[in-house]
């Protein structure tokens, strides 16, 4: 539904006239941030907010948490009722229940970084917070500190598992180290540093192991572009070459896969979307509403059924084009802040969780 905007007294005399619009339920106490949550492929959206104590056993001591600043949700690896979620302050949290209610787990000194899943067993959890990876396992009820990074000032910053072999994580840090461990945590070793010229910091955001051949690795940096390696690590290509015609396209703010192509995959960069539909071999602008460089794009998702169907989020606006980015649909949330998160259920491709944050 095309964004529309109404006369209040007309909407309080007509109600019949707004049937199919866009709804946003939201707290009553007037937090418009933290989690939201669409079923109808964004139609309507309903704020997430109720948390439940680990101390009340009948659930009946629910406290509001619409002003928590999300960092991550992640999906169960096998049920997608079960969500967890990454924050700046209120730790590690997860649902049971597709987003009604959500536990706290465990609050660590600093922000969740990034959250990743053991690909055989989906009990066994990796978090990242400040300078410490977590290891999260039967049932959220045992947590190990699994590494400690001492050097001064550097942070883990982003995590990912190989879905092909379990034992396998890397680990990105602020400073552009990359690391691995081969047993699940055990030891830990620098296979790759992505700031050579040692002259700024440059930030690992996010580590992608491709679905399709867990040999390919994206490791997607803040000031640098992208790197691809076909032989998970020993060898480093960067494949944003091709991404220097487009002012700002190198200034990656996310990376998503395209998890219907081999190689795809769909940049939000100061300049605007980007996407890639050979591992970066060939890069093509998506048209906009707004003009190249003109809005800060935060967020953005593919359907996982349908590469047509694509959103993406900004300031209080959510857009989505179900032909490639020919057209767009607007969806304005009741708030001016961040919409940080877009993640598509893959189940039910109609079921979005959106991240909603004050932070820059």
């Amino acid at each position: 539904m095309f964004k529309k905007i109404f006369i209040f007294i007309f909407l309080l005399f007509t109600p019949l006239l707004l049937t199919g619009c866009i709804s946003i339920n939201f707290a009553k106490n007037g937090i418009n941030e933290g989690i939201f949550k669409s079923t109808d492929a964004g139609n309507t959206w309903i704020q997430k907010t109720f948390s439940v104590s680990p101390t009340d056993k009948e659930n009946k001591d629910k406290q509001n948490i619409g002003k928590i600043n999300p960092t991550k949700i992640l999906f169960s690896s096998n049920d997608s009722q079960i969500i967890y979620l990454g924050t700046n302050g209120n730790g590690l949290n997860v649902s049971f229940n597709g987003g009604d209610e959500w536990h706290n787990i465990f609050i660590p000194k600093g922000k969740i970084n990034d959250i990743t899943i053991d690909s055989k067993n989906k009990n066994i959890l990796y978090v990242a917070s400040y300078n410490k990876i977590y290891k999260i396992f039967n049932e959220e009820k045992e947590l190990q500190e699994i590494f400690t990074e001492n050097q001064e000032q550097r942070h883990i910053t982003s995590l990912a598992t190989d879905w092909n072999n379990s034992n396998k994580i890397y680990a990105g840090t602020n400073d552009g180290a990359l690391l691995q461990s081969l047993n699940s945590g055990k030891s830990w070793n620098m296979i790759e540093t992505f700031n050579k010229k040692n002259d700024a910091k440059n930030p690992i955001q996010k580590i992608l192991v491709n679905p399709h051949n867990s040999q390919v690795l994206y490791v997607v940096t803040n000031n640098a572009g992208i790197f691809r390696s076909g032989n998970q690590g020993k060898d480093w290509q960067d494949i944003t070459l091709g991404l220097e015609k487009f002012t700002g396209g190198k200034n990656i703010l996310n990376v998503v896969f395209d998890p219907n192509k081999k190689e795809g995959l769909l940049l939000a960069t100061t300049y605007g979307l980007i996407k890639t539909d050979d591992g970066g071999k060939t890069w093509k602008e998506l048209q906009l509403l707004s003009l190249p460089g003109t809005t800060k794009i935060y967020s953005v998702a593919i359907n996982p059924r349908n590469s047509k169907e694509i959103y993406y989020g900004t300031n209080g606006t959510i857009y989505k084009t179900i032909d490639g980015g020919t057209t767009w649909i607007t969806k304005k949330m009741p708030t001016s802040s961040a919409i940080k998160i877009l993640l598509i259920d893959p189940k039910t491709p109609a079921t979005i969780y959106a991240g909603i944050s004050k932070e820059n």
